[in-house]
C-alpha cells in the first residue's frame, strides 16, 4: 500500500487533478465574492461537487490504468504476485483519497465561502454538510466505476472512455427502456440516493423523484460489484505483459 501512496505523490495525473480542483475552488471563491453563494450549497456544488466528480472518474481509472499505461504491472506482480491483494490495496487507497479530498474541499468551502459572502446571504451549514456527504457517495461510486473499467479494458484511455460511455450512453439507454428495465439503471438509482442524502427531491432534469428505496442501494451495489468482479476476473485470467 505504501507504493500506491508514493505513486500518487510522484506521478503527474493525481497532481494535475488536484491542481484543477484547487483552481475550481478558487474560482468558486471569486464567484461567491462577486455574485454571492446562491441557495443552499449551490456555490460548493459547482466549484467542488462537479469538479471532484470528474476528477474521481479520472483518478479511479488512473490508479490501476497507470500499471497498464506504464507497463509496470509485471514489476508490481514480481514484487508481490498476489493479484487479489493488489486490487484490494488500490481500492482502499482510492477510496481514502476520493472520500478524503471531497470531504476536505467541502469542509474548507464553508468558512472560506462564508467569508467571501460577508454582507450577502450566508451559507447554510446543514445544507452544505448534506451536499458534501452526497458528493462523497457519488464520487466514490464513479471512482469505483472508473476502477472497474480500467480493469476490464486493461487501459487507462480505454477505461476513461468506457466509463464515460457507460455513464452518459449505456446507463441513459437502460434508464429509458420499457417493461420496468429502467428500474435497474445505475444512474437514476445513484441520483436518488444522492438527492435523498442532500435533501433534494429533484433529479438532473428538474422532475420530482420518489423517495429513495432499498432497491436503489441494491442496484448501485450490484452494478459496481459485477463490473469490478468482471475486471478482476480479467486480471486473474490474463497473461501479464
Amino acid at each position: 500500500m505504501r507504493a500506491e501512496f508514493w505513486k500518487i505523490r510522484s506521478m503527474p495525473t493525481p497532481m494535475w487533478c488536484l491542481v484543477a480542483l484547487l483552481i475550481c475552488f478558487v474560482l468558486g471563491f471569486a464567484s461567491v465574492l462577486h455574485w454571492g453563494p446562491g441557495e443552499g450549497s449551490d456555490a460548493a456544488d459547482l466549484a467542488v461537487g462537479l469538479p471532484t466528480m470528474i476528477a474521481s472518474i479520472v483518478f479511479g481509472v488512473w490508479i490501476f490504468g497507470v500499471e497498464f499505461g506504464q507497463k509496470t504491472l509485471r514489476q508490481v506482480l514480481t514484487a508481490d504476485p498476489r493479484r487479489g491483494r493488489l486490487i484490494l490495496n488500490k481500492l482502499v487507497v482510492m477510496v481514502v483519497f476520493v472520500a478524503g479530498i471531497t470531504a476536505l474541499l467541502y469542509l474548507l468551502s464553508f468558512p472560506l465561502y462564508n467569508l467571501a459572502s460577508t454582507g450577502q446571504e450566508s451559507i447554510d451549514a446543514d445544507a452544505l454538510a448534506r451536499a458534501g456527504l452526497a458528493a462523497v457517495i457519488l464520487n466514490l461510486a464513479y471512482a469505483l466505476l472508473g476502477f472497474a473499467f480500467a480493469l476490464i479494458t486493461a487501459s487507462m484511455a480505454g477505461g476513461i472512455t468506457m466509463a464515460l460511455v457507460f455513464i452518459f450512453v449505456i446507463d441513459t439507454v437502460v434508464s429509458i427502456l420499457p417493461w420496468g428495465l429502467d428500474d435497474y439503471a445505475m444512474g437514476p438509482a445513484l441520483g436518488s440516493i444522492a438527492d435523498n442524502v442532500a435533501g433534494h427531491q429533484t433529479d438532473f432534469v428538474g422532475d420530482a423523484v420518489s423517495q429513495v428505496s432499498t432497491q436503489d442501494y441494491v442496484v448501485v451495489i450490484v452494478w459496481l460489484v459485477v463490473l469490478i468482479g468482471l475486471g478482476s476476473l480479467r486480471l486473474f485470467r490474463s497473461e501479464v505483459k
